[in-house]
Order: structure tokens, then C-alpha cells, then sequence
């Protein structure tokens, strides 16, 4: 039988002294807690190089940004040498909204700085810095586009300006940072180069949606691109192009035999229809001349499953070193967003719950007394779903 989880100890006395005093404020702020503070503690396998995610700007959409300090200068000359400050070229930059880029799970928020860090899939972390607000908390869920603060000055006092970078990590705690060229679905590909403040003075615009912008043919939904949803949505059109008729597909092109609606039919599809997974929904318009145009509108994700806590018919019985373990136990399962965290709870209550969130199934154990403990997680997708609690272990604190 798979072990359901597992306890990692430290054989370093003078490590385990370096990390109590933290690991017993986690105790109390499990939340609040700085992954930096283990990153020596746990080695973990290499950092990949490239990410999958597809990243959006982080910025006010349809506002054109400034960048006023580029790639490997100045205070982007070392680990996150690929980084951004933007400011609004054309408007108030304090107090101007920050975007996540990608779907993912708050990480971090350090106030002295502005810091957010956001986890994504594959590995993939996306930081913004110098935020006045933050609206997000760690262990919240936030999809492609969602408020996460305001542009601020934090530790830059009198320069408000947003910083940005992505970068590769590995573990829980996210080691062997590495930042990564970025590049953003809007179309802006920034390579690296050689120089100081490599695309310094440069002008991006945040786009709404992950759709093709088709002349004649408008799109109207409370869904945006890039996004899952745990409910039905419409997707509205209509537009010149498809004055004689028009076909909607949601996984490939409709034929151009002819319109399978009369221009009279209300042009409108429900995600629902499509069934779970992500999807692109097209549409081939036929205008009063018979010519033919295919818009696109997505991709979208539907998601009505909560994911599944991998549960054990024993759970098995592991001695906990009560100063600095880690606590690991087998990944959920998800239909189609996939889980973008669990929620911890480890105490006597046989049944019991809390808002402890992590992003993966691990976690730095607080300070236990001696006795025996109920490990249980709930998991959660990226759709907002969320699976039932689940006792998936015991653990023993000597």
C-alpha cells in the first residue's frame, strides 16, 4: 500500500534552533507564514526553465503602460533579472488596479514591500511588488484577471510604479527561483538581449479576453478568456458578418456548406453544452454578400466536479519529530481545472476543519505537544469547487 503521506525530519540541531521561534508563530499565523524561512532547510529537484501557463499584463486592460525599467539593470541584475516596472502612460499609476496574470493560488503577501506572489500550474509563480493594497489574502483562489491590490510605493517611497516578474520554483516552498523572459497572450514576446534595462520605454496594453478580434462579428459574456467556471454562461454575438446566417462549433470550425441559423436567430451558445474540459468556441458568419468569417471566442473552462481527496481505508500511523516536520499525504484529484490547493486541518477533533490553506499537498507541521493527531484536507479546484473534508492520516507527536 502507498504511504499517504510522509514526515521529513531535520538532522541538523542548529537548524532545528533557527526555525522554532517561526514554526511556533505558524501555530497561530499559518497563513502569514514567509516561504523563504525554509528555502536552506529542504532541497528539493531542478528548477525547470520555461513555463506552460500562458501569462495576461498584469495591468488596467485597455490602458497603455509604460516601461520604465527593463531586463538586467539596476535592481533587475540578479535572480529576477527578467523583470518590469510599469507605470500608466496616460493616467494615475497609484492606486491603479493589479491583475493577476494567470489562474492560481495567493502564495504570499508581504506588507513591508507589497508583495504578492501567485502559484500557477507546472510550477510557474507570478510576483508583483510595491502594491499600496492587497485584496487578496494567502490561500485564496483568483482567476486569470481578478483585482488582487492597487499600484503603490512600498519600499520605493515616492516612485509608485508596479514591479513584475515570473519565475520557476520547485517544493512547497518554493525553491530554486529562477525568472523566466516574459511574454503575455495580448502578443508582447520580450526576449532577452544584451544591454541595461533591456525594452525600457516600451507601451503595452492589457487586453479583456483570450478572443480573435474579428471585424464584424462582436462578443458579449460575463466569461473571460483563460478562466474556469463552476456554472453555466452564455457567450452572445452577432455583427455584420453574420447578416445572412451563421454556425457556432465549441471544439472546431463549423462547416461552409451553409448557416445552420437564419440571421434572424438569436446568436447566443451556453458553456454548458460543451461539457466539462476547456474550450474555444467558434463561430462562422456569412454576411450580405455570401462571404464567410470565422471569429473565435475563448478558451473558456467548465468545471462542475469537486475534486477528491485521495483517501485511505487504514490511515497509517507516523511518529511526527514535533520541531520542524514535513507533512505530506497523495495528491486529490480534479475532473478538468485541476486542484489548486488543500485546506489543512491537523488536531484531536476526529472531524475536524479550518481555513489553514496550503497550495500542495505538504506542509510544515506547527509545534505539537506530545499526543496523537487527525490529519484531514479539503480540496479545491481552480473552478472554486470544493471536495469534502477527508481524514487522509494520523499523526503521532512524541
Amino acid at each position: 500500500m502507498e504511504r499517504p503521506f510522509a514526515v521529513i525530519r531535520s538532522r541538523a540541531q542548529d537548524r532545528r534552533a533557527q526555525v522554532q521561534h517561526s514554526i511556533r508563530s505558524l501555530a497561530r499565523f499559518r497563513w502569514l507564514l514567509i516561504p523563504l524561512i525554509v528555502l536552506a532547510l529542504f532541497p528539493f529537484s531542478a528548477t525547470p526553465t520555461h513555463a506552460s501557463a500562458q501569462l495576461w499584463l498584469p495591468t488596467p486592460p485597455g490602458e497603455r503602460w509604460k516601461i520604465i525599467q527593463g531586463y538586467g539593470c539596476g535592481t533587475h541584475n540578479s535572480w529576477d533579472r527578467y523583470a518590469f516596472d510599469l507605470v500608466s502612460a496616460d493616467g494615475k499609476t497609484y492606486g491603479a488596479p493589479a491583475r493577476a496574470a494567470a489562474e492560481g493560488t495567493v502564495f504570499v503577501w508581504e506588507g513591508k514591500s507589497g508583495t504578492i506572489i501567485i502559484r500557477h500550474a507546472d510550477n510557474l509563480f507570478t510576483q508583483y511588488t510595491h502594491l499600496a493594497t492587497a485584496t487578496v489574502r494567502p490561500g485564496d483562489v483568483v482567476r486569470r484577471g481578478d483585482v488582487i491590490g492597487t499600484v503603490g510605493d512600498r519600499g520605493t517611497k515616492g516612485n509608485p510604479h508596479l514591479h513584475f516578474h515570473a519565475f520557476m520554483a520547485s517544493g512547497a516552498w518554493a525553491s530554486n527561483r529562477k525568472t523566466i523572459p516574459l511574454s503575455f497572450a495580448e502578443g508582447y514576446d520580450f526576449a532577452p538581449g544584451n544591454g541595461c534595462s533591456q525594452h525600457q520605454n516600451e507601451v503595452v496594453v492589457a487586453g479583456e479576453r483570450a478572443m480573435a478580434s474579428v471585424a464584424g462579428v462582436q462578443f458579449s459574456s460575463e466569461a473571460q478568456g483563460g478562466r474556469w467556471y463552476n456554472h453555466d454562461v452564455t457567450v452572445a454575438f452577432g455583427g455584420t458578418a453574420l447578416a445572412r446566417g451563421w454556425s457556432a462549433g465549441w471544439t472546431s470550425e463549423p462547416n461552409g456548406d451553409a448557416p445552420a441559423q437564419t440571421a434572424d436567430a438569436v446568436g447566443q451558445v451556453q458553456l454548458a453544452a460543451a461539457g466539462q474540459g476547456l474550450h474555444t468556441l467558434h463561430v462562422r458568419g456569412w454576411d450580405q454578400n455570401g462571404q464567410q468569417t470565422v471569429a473565435t471566442f475563448g478558451p473558456i473552462g467548465y468545471d462542475v466536479t469537486a475534486p477528491v481527496a485521495n483517501e485511505t481505508a487504514e490511515p497509517q500511523i507516523i511518529t511526527a519529530n514535533t520541531a520542524d516536520a514535513v507533512v505530506r499525504w497523495n495528491a486529490a484529484q480534479d475532473a478538468a481545472s485541476g486542484v489548486a490547493g488543500y485546506r489543512v486541518y491537523l488536531g484531536a477533533d476526529a472531524n475536524g476543519t479550518s481555513e489553514w490553506f496550503v497550495p500542495a499537498p505538504e506542509t510544515l507541521a506547527p509545534a505539537l505537544a506530545p499526543g496523537s493527531y487527525t490529519l484531514r484536507v479539503q480540496p479545491i479546484d481552480f473552478a472554486g469547487n470544493i471536495g469534502a473534508w477527508t481524514t487522509v492520516g494520523q499523526v503521532v507527536a512524541q
